[in-house]
């Protein structure tokens, strides 16, 4: 089957934020033979290529993009058993929370604690998604990713994703495109329980021994009690939280009682964007216009119905510059801007 070309389609919908103009070119890829007919045409057009997979951490400007906007539709999940390790494999279009859920249902340990994180596995790849204590590179094991300039598939093993926090090679290499990635998962697994959020949880609910469902409920209802309701438009978390050094968080922690962070292997300091932004810039529930921060929870940015994609960002950095100047501390988004 030809892959169909759209002219004109609007963004906005696919977005979980709801902003944005329209693509000059739009495609639905659901097959290898998809993606390379999509290249082939762009490449023909002297067009730029946007990916998009769920839309959940995306901003597209007002003005739309130029070129072809590729959406990756690529389904499948399968289970494969080798040696003593087990994988799920999924298609870079399968929705991520699905794919957990699944993988909980059959009693795997290796990615619940990733529950209910809205997009796609491709999303969680290139973005090395995480949540309460674990990343998607700690589970995976291989991606598979269309190499634009060679039109081929490349298998690429862990250590060579480069994956940092909310980083990976993905990010950082426009011409691979992620089509299915494969995450290490097992029967006996142990659970990861060491934040506060979670652990608040068991103790309210006796729970001393949780075993894999209850963790994906514990996390389930963390995630969803913390989000805006459907009413409204979000991107989810919009800022990373800042790593400092030992020595920068010993001045900060003098500064500011009681400032929530996590101290990490290399000694460095992962501090709470939400806990800035709360306490220090009071952000919770402020608007500019249709732009506004959710009332429960400061690193999540809103739409109220009308704001651009351009109210947000002008939002975002009026709480990026308070930050800076009460902490010196920079705020680094974690939502992506669609640019050429």
């Amino acid at each position: 089957m030809t892959l169909r070309i759209k002219e004109h389609i609007p963004l906005a919908p696919m977005t979980t934020m709801r902003v944005g103009g329209s693509a000059r070119f739009f495609a639905r890829v659901k097959s290898l033979a998809d993606l390379r007919s999509g290249v082939a045409f762009a490449r023909s057009q002297n067009l730029p290529i946007f990916v998009l997979g769920g839309g959940s951490n995306i901003l597209v400007p007002s003005k739309g993009f130029p070129g072809l906007v590729l959406k990756i539709e690529c389904k499948g999940i399968f289970y494969e058993e080798e040696g003593s390790s087990s994988h799920v494999i999924a298609g870079a279009g399968e929705v991520w929370d699905e794919v957990v859920r699944d993988t909980v249902k059959r009693g795997l340990w290796g990615i619940e604690n990733l529950s209910l994180i809205p997009g796609t596995i491709g999303g969680a790849v290139v973005q090395n998604l995480g949540a309460y204590g674990v990343e998607a590179c700690d589970a995976l094991a291989w991606v598979e990713a269309f190499d634009m300039q060679t039109m081929k598939i490349k298998k690429i093993s862990r250590d060579e994703c480069a994956f940092g926090y909310r980083e990976s090679i993905f990010k950082k290499n426009s011409n691979l495109i992620v089509v299915r990635a494969a995450f290490s998962i097992c029967h006996d697994g142990t659970p990861h329980i060491e934040y506060q959020d979670v652990k608040t949880f068991f103790a309210e609910n006796k729970i001393e021994e949780p075993a894999l469902v209850d963790i994906r409920k514990a996390i389930v209802a963390i995630r969803t009690a913390k989000m805006p309701s459907s009413r409204l438009g979000t991107a989810g978390s919009f800022f990373k939280n800042p790593v400092v050094s030992a020595d920068e968080f010993a001045r900060l922690e003098r500064a500011l009682p009681g400032i929530k962070a996590y101290k990490q292997e290399d000694n460095t300091v992962k501090l709470s964007a939400a806990w800035l932004l709360d306490k220090v810039g009071g952000f919770r529930g402020h608007r500019q216009g249709d732009a506004g921060v959710y009332e429960h929870q400061a690193l999540i940015l809103v739409n109220h119905g009308g704001a651009t994609a351009e109210n947000i960002l002008s939002l975002a950095q009026e709480m990026k510059n308070i930050i800076k100047e009460k902490t010196n501390v920079t705020l680094e988004e974690e939502v992506v801007m669609m640019r050429v």
